[in-house]
């Protein structure tokens, strides 16, 4: 089945046809210090045919279900029924071995003699090393051992620029490495063993679960004023805006929200608005303790110092 949302046809398109249209896709690309774009395709042609030949050659037809391969506006979306073979990605990733059993052995040596899948059963860890190389985030691999059904996405637009900057910059990465941070720029957790390693290089910052790209990295890739953004300006940048603003208020002082109002574009924004309230008030609270404003009701006041 495939839903083909850029190419509306009135007749079925033979696989091969629907290939040939999606590896000419294409995206603009800004390299750094230029204003003139690269053109480069948005999907890698191996990759493409590598995952559809996978569903095909593995599927459990027993099963009696679809393959499904499906274009997103971001990503390819391929689906296939059966039990992975390998057991995990990181098995299939690891195996330095050509794969000792198939499910559809004659079907596989058919493929393999007309160079559709590849013939050291490698297929999947040189995807991976296509994302990496033109820097894009790596393939998802959804895998339900207990409904027997795979599912592979393929992405083919930049999810954290960060990500896609380090990538770039930074030619002292593993793959393993890229697939840690790909996980890190998705939201996902690690491994602690992972995220500690990650951290001691400077790759990583923050607490488990909720890491991200450090400080460090941002400099590195020109991206601090976005980092800023993100983290929000320290405690004692802050606190003088705080003060600046109840001074400007004079004897009137001022509401949190009328504070909140003022301090939010500074404020992370990796927190929700529940949450800036909520650091906020616990930042009027610790000023408070020092004396240095005041609370009145629900209004604040700067502490005149003599």
């Amino acid at each position: 089945v495939v839903d083909y949302e850029h190419f509306t046809v009135p007749f079925i398109l033979t696989v091969d046809e629907i290939l040939s249209k999606i590896e000419n896709l294409t995206l603009r690309e800004m390299p750094g210090g230029t204003l003139f774009p690269d053109t480069m395709k948005q999907y890698d042609d191996y990759t493409i045919r590598e995952a559809l030949h996978n569903c095909i050659a593995h599927q459990d037809y027993t099963l009696q279900q679809r393959i499904n391969f499906v274009e997103n506006p971001g990503y390819l979306y391929y689906s296939n029924a059966g039990t992975f073979i390998p057991g995990t990605l990181e098995n299939a990733l690891r195996n330095e071995e050509p794969q000792t059993h198939f499910r559809n052995e004659c079907l596989c040596r058919a493929m393999v003699d007309f160079n559709m899948i590849d013939t050291v059963s490698r297929g999947i860890k040189k995807m991976f090393n296509e994302q990496w190389r033109r820097h894009f985030p790596m393939p998802d691999y959804e895998i339900d051992q207990i409904k027997k059904k795979v599912v592979v996405r393929i992405y083919g637009n930049e999810i954290n620029k960060r990500y896609t900057d380090l990538l770039k910059t930074n030619d002292t990465l593993s793959l393993w490495d890229c697939i840690s941070l790909d996980a890190v720029q998705k939201g996902r957790t690690i491994h602690e063993d992972v995220a500690q390693d990650l951290l001691k290089r400077g790759l990583i910052e923050g607490e488990a679960p909720h890491y991200s790209i450090s400080l460090s990295i941002a400099k590195n890739t020109h991206q601090l004023p976005s980092y800023t953004k993100t983290k929000g300006l320290d405690k004692e940048r802050l606190r003088q805006m705080v003060l600046q603003y109840l001074s400007n208020a004079g004897s009137e002082g001022a509401k949190r929200d009328s504070i909140y109002e003022y301090l939010k574009d500074v404020l992370p924004r990796n927190k929700t608005e529940e949450q800036q309230i909520r650091m906020l008030g616990d930042l009027l609270k610790s000023m408070s303790k020092e004396g240095i404003i005041k609370a009145e009701g629900r209004t604040w006041y700067i502490v005149p110092q003599i």
